[in-house]
């Protein structure tokens, strides 16, 4: 019964262990979200006068997330969504091979990956503050071919980084552009980003560290 006992207590502190090991992301709060915003518009619209997608974008429903890694010294990383201006669910399921603008992000000390590999400042639009912070920047666009739904990613030319199928999934109609991180690897400094378009369909990319 004591031997039981002790493995239980063991397995019990292990598993706190794991859990205070697990990094959470948080919402960035909403207060600085609506002060940043506008801010970011203007900076993508004066340096990255000719996107590859002319995204509307919507400063009022923008939202973001973060989170920290800690290998050697910490290190804050995010990711910033602002939909188009006329972002639905509607919107989705009426795209067509042409494309429709749905979104931007911009990131903090992160970048798309493809496989495994992230994509490079070559490969980038870059949004820069003062010439300190230095954000890259992605604009979203749905492509329609029948019943089927893929969210195009894109940077800085007209061909898409990432392309990856949409499936239906009902969330927050109220949030037309919204983000989840999980599966965050501190070691890799990797993660999963999952992009939810007009409450009805979401994709999943992944992300990885990266810093210009």
């Amino acid at each position: 019964m004591r031997k039981t006992f002790l493995c239980l207590s063991l397995a019990v502190v292990a598993a706190a262990g794991v859990a205070r090991a697990e990094i959470m992301p948080e919402p960035i709060p909403a207060d600085f979200i609506q002060q940043f915003a506008p801010l970011v518009i203007d900076l993508v619209q004066q340096q990255i006068p000719n996107p590859p997608v002319k995204v509307e974008a919507n400063a009022e429903k923008a939202l973001g997330y973060h989170f920290t890694v800690e290998q050697g010294e910490k290190e804050l990383l995010g990711v910033v969504a602002m939909p188009d201006k006329n972002l639905t669910a509607a919107t989705v399921e009426k795209a067509t091979d042409k494309g429709t603008p749905v979104g931007v992000l911009g990131m903090k000390s992160l970048s798309l990956v493809d496989k495994e590999d992230v994509f490079k400042a070559d490969r980038l639009a870059v949004a820069e503050l003062n010439g300190i912070f230095k954000m890259p920047v992605f604009f979203l666009s749905v492509k329609g071919s029948g019943a089927d739904r893929t969210l195009e990613i894109y940077s800085k030319d007209g061909k898409a980084l990432v392309s990856a199928p949409l499936k239906k999934q009902a969330s927050d109609a109220a949030v037309p552009l919204n983000l989840k991180i999980s599966n965050i690897d501190a070691a890799k400094k990797k993660a999963d980003l999952t992009i939810s378009l007009g409450g009805a369909y979401e994709s999943t990319v992944k992300v990885s560290h990266f810093v210009l």
